[in-house]
């Protein structure tokens, strides 16, 4: 059984990228941060959701971890470590600035490990990457290595181009822009967006009841 320490949260997938995701597991990033991934259970779980394991693999962690309560808690230390280096690298990147080195270097530390096991494997429809067990025991391996792929796709790609910042600057989550025009200015319509229609029509409302006590 995988323990969670927000039961009732719901996991957004609005990032459009599982690197994105991934950095979005913190609400309100821009503002005062509500972090999601606060014991390994919530770690597992967002993966499951996410795709990235299987039902039977994540009941596995579940159960490891609660076997080797300090190995978690390691793994928990090393996914925050990686995703916060990959949300400001990415978010740097993205807008053409240089991310730093020491974000750099916990990113490649991990890059090491997740292509080690890399080759080129004969499909039906031609040749695919393809990665084996590369033997790391660690409970954070086995969720990051997926994410680290990802991340290393799409900042080498032109995918990268299309990544934005959600306009609510309380927010501040990464999201993938599909849109033809390239203009998309929220994470999520129903949610930043209409928080922030919703904040605009406030301050213009109360602009003009100060308007009308000045005449």
């Amino acid at each position: 059984m995988v323990t969670r320490s927000e039961p009732a949260y719901v996991w957004d997938f609005c990032g459009g990228h599982l690197a994105l995701d991934f950095t979005n597991t913190v609400g309100d990033r821009g503002g005062t941060a509500d972090e999601h991934f606060n014991v390994y259970g919530d770690v597992v779980s967002w993966a499951e959701a996410r795709g990235v394991i299987r039902h039977a693999e994540a009941r596995r962690l579940g159960e490891e971890a609660a076997r080797r309560p300090g190995a978690a808690r390691d793994a928990l230390a090393a996914v925050l470590a990686l995703r916060e280096a990959l949300y400001r690298v990415i978010g740097a990147a993205s807008i053409g600035r240089k991310p730093s080195s020491a974000d750099l270097a916990t990113i490649n530390t991990e890059v090491g490990a997740a292509f080690s096991r890399a080759h080129l494997k004969v499909e039906a429809e031609g040749l695919s990457l393809a990665f084996e067990p590369a033997g790391r025991s660690t409970l954070a391996a086995v969720v990051l290595d997926p994410i680290i792929r990802a991340a290393v796709d799409l900042l080498t790609t032109d995918a990268l181009a299309r990544v934005r910042r959600c306009a609510d600057h309380s927010c501040a989550w990464l999201f993938l822009d599909t849109t033809r025009s390239g203009t998309r200015r929220w994470c999520d319509m129903k949610e930043c967006g209409n928080r922030n229609k919703v904040r605009r029509f406030r301050d213009a409302k109360a602009q003009k009841n100060r308007k009308g006590l000045l005449n």
